[in-house]
């Protein structure tokens, strides 16, 4: 069930080194399972990589897919039809934020990239904010912003990036006042920042530290870049994780759970002042699948889930068993320390336990590692059994 590459494949392995490659062979996925070749059913504790949200067979979801392709399978960019003016309304009033426009991506990477071209076009500047503890995305301008092992060996324009202090090393942002007094006001376009992290750790900022970024912000004129790629679309209890902090962003980027994953997509909302440049300006920003009708089918299926009642009360009950779960995982010995927000959690344990990917398959479970930490972001349509059942093979794993 578990290999690794023992013989030579025509693909890559994403972020590993080739050689010494963990996979396992999947030959179906169906509600919150991935099937195997040998029939074995492996819970998908991680949503996939955060964005399988609503499980691998979403009614909604395909349904809203299959009848697009059979209505307009694809369109041109400057392409308008009834479904992209209706998902685009749909989508900002999910954000809470129905003034603005939304530029599409297939991508959180692209969503980032064409947020820092934006930002340095609108404001003339070229240096942006962002923290050491951090991922924006694969592509050279994303990867400039990102602050952890994946934006190193890379010739990107990471010169153009000033990483400021983590939340907890500088709660009262004085170090961050210093390096924007340093750098100059004048010649900082925007802080590009994870509301709270996912695959770093889920570092939940306390509320004060977003106030001061947002003060901060208004002060010295800064633009607010949020990434939303992976807590969008419910995943931290809230549509969005801003809307827990009250957050007046500039741009908001979106992607993996914006389609469940059904699609390659994402979206940039920019705020009224953005999208008013853009009226004389030029926006020198596009891509060849902008705006696919198939993306916007299976977002238009996601935001329908949040319209149903029977899936957002499951969803809260949900939240409900995950977060005792923790409470009883929080008391295991080998256990360092939790973070949980909605259906989002890191957990800490201790370096001489060495668990590792593919200790979870062993067990049914497909989790993420970050060092020492195990994040878990189940789907939202996992039933409370498999729930049940996912955290008794996890608390054994971790005994």
């Amino acid at each position: 069930m578990v290999n690794n590459t023992d013989f030579e494949f025509d693909f890559y392995f994403t972020w590993t080194k080739q050689r010494t490659a963990n996979h396992f062979n999947i030959v179906k996925s169906e509600g919150t399972e991935l099937i195997t070749s040998d029939g074995s059913k492996i819970f998908d504790f991680i949503s996939t990589n955060f964005q399988a949200s609503f499980g691998h067979s979403n009614k909604l979801i395909t349904e809203n897919i299959l009848n697009q392709i059979k209505q307009m399978s694809v369109a041109p960019p400057k392409g308008v039809f009834p479904l992209k003016i209706e998902v685009t309304k749909l989508l900002k009033k999910f954000l809470k934020l129905e003034k603005g426009k939304i530029f599409y991506t297939t991508s959180g990477a692209e969503a980032i990239e064409n947020a820092l071209k934006i930002a340095r076009q609108t404001t003339g500047k070229k240096l942006v904010l962002a923290r050491k503890k951090s991922y924006h995305g694969a592509t050279l301008g994303a990867l400039s912003v990102t602050g952890d092992w994946r934006g190193e060996n890379h010739h990107s324009v990471s010169d153009w990036t000033i990483r400021v202090p983590e939340p907890e090393d500088d709660p009262s942002l004085e170090e961050t006042k210093k390096i924007i007094n340093k750098v100059g006001k004048e010649n900082i376009a925007g802080f590009v920042l994870e509301i709270i992290s996912a695959m770093n750790g889920v570092i939940i900022p306390q509320k004060s530290w977003w106030d001061g970024i947002q003060q901060l912000a208004k002060e010295n004129n800064i633009l607010i870049i949020l990434d939303e790629v992976s807590t969008g679309f419910g995943r931290t209890g809230e549509n969005f994780a801003f809307h827990h902090y009250g957050l007046q962003p500039d741009m908001v980027c979106m992607s993996k759970a914006i389609t469940g994953g059904y699609i390659p997509f994402g979206a940039i909302w920019t705020s009224e002042i953005i999208s008013n440049y853009y009226e004389e300006n030029t926006l020198s920003c596009g891509l060849t699948s902008y705006a696919h009708p198939l993306g916007l089918a299976a977002m238009k299926g996601v935001l329908e889930n949040f319209n149903n009642s029977e899936f957002c009360e499951n969803k809260k009950i949900l939240e409900a068993q995950f977060k005792n779960n923790m409470d009883e995982i929080k008391c295991l010995p080998n256990v360092k320390n939790i973070r949980q927000v909605g259906l989002l959690s890191a957990i800490q344990i201790k370096p001489e336990l060495k668990l590792n990917w593919e200790d979870g398959i062993k067990v049914g479970l497909h989790l993420a590692f970050k060092e020492d930490i195990i994040i878990l972001a189940p789907p939202f349509v996992t039933e409370k059994e498999k729930l049940k059942n996912a955290f008794d093979s996890l608390k054994k794993l971790l005994t």
